[in-house]
């Protein structure tokens, strides 16, 4: 298991304007830093559907920073998973794919940004 290609897997996390926000992020780090943007909240959750197996992300619609804060709703990501680690990961996992539905933001592997940046210089020249 130390050498499964997704337990060394770091990331990037860029802004809505392309700029980085953070980079060398751990899949917990990067999906916490998308749910966190602007003091929103998040929580996984125990499944509250029919069968009771998984887990769900509540989320806030509006900043703890904003007036308009009404507490945390179910989100439409989840997971089946009954394991709490392996629910976390793919929920995690869901938000850096849809982390636009969050704040705007993108994220990618840092590899992916390092040859992003490596073309975007090279198209430059």
């Amino acid at each position: 298991m130390i050498n499964h290609p997704n337990r060394s897997q770091t990331y990037t996390v860029l802004n809505r304007h392309g700029a980085v926000q953070d980079s060398g992020l751990s899949l917990a780090d990067a999906a916490d830093l998308v749910m966190g943007y602007d003091g929103h909240e998040y929580e996984i959750k125990d499944s509250d559907g029919p069968s009771r197996i998984g887990f769900d992300l509540w989320t806030s619609n509006f900043s703890r920073n904003s007036t308009a804060f009404n507490g945390l709703t179910k989100s439409t990501i989840y997971s089946v998973h009954e394991d709490r680690a392996l629910a976390e990961a793919e929920i995690y996992r869901k938000v850096i794919k849809h982390a636009e539905w969050f704040c705007g933001c993108t994220v990618m592997t840092d590899a992916e940004h390092a040859e992003e940046t490596a073309r975007l210089a090279s198209e430059a020249e």
